[in-house]
């Protein structure tokens, strides 16, 4: 059964972890980089358990003017497609939104179609590209929600 709760500090291996599971090398976050995102005074942090495994999470920041920005958001792969994602952004979105957030922003890389799919699915609109946002020639699309 999946539950969506609050970050933990211990959850910032389990998290470092399914992020290597998720992602090639050129996006993955280093452990440090992992604590310091889900830690950050601004982070937003909604982890998804599933018999006792973390199986998915979501770190948003809060930023100024209304303003909330998608960090990262690591489905495991063996969930994927059973709306673990949807979850998890409609509470990320509910929790900013709470907090006086009516913005929410994210990159995306242009070669993730799942991800873009999902994003727009959810009311996300594509903004603009960001040309070498995860390096050398690996682009990332920009999409924003008005939220309610």
């Amino acid at each position: 059964m999946l539950i969506l709760r609050g970050y933990e500090a211990g959850d910032v291996e389990a998290m470092y972890a399914l992020d290597v599971r998720c992602f090639a090398p050129e996006f993955k976050f280093s452990r440090s980089a992992m604590k310091r995102f889900a830690e950050a005074k601004k982070a937003r942090v909604v982890v998804a358990e599933d018999d006792g495994a973390v199986v998915g999470f979501c770190i948003v920041h809060v930023e100024r003017d209304g303003l909330a920005y998608v960090v990262t958001l690591d489905v495991a792969p063996e969930v994927r497609r059973r709306g673990v994602a949807r979850q998890l952004m409609s509470k990320v979105e509910e929790i900013v939104v709470a907090e006086g957030c009516s913005l929410m922003g994210l990159h995306v890389f242009v070669g993730n179609a799942e991800a873009v799919r999902l994003y727009e699915a959810l009311g996300y609109e594509l903004l603009r590209s960001d040309a070498g946002f995860y390096g050398a020639g690996l682009d990332a699309l920009v999409y924003a929600k008005r939220l309610r």
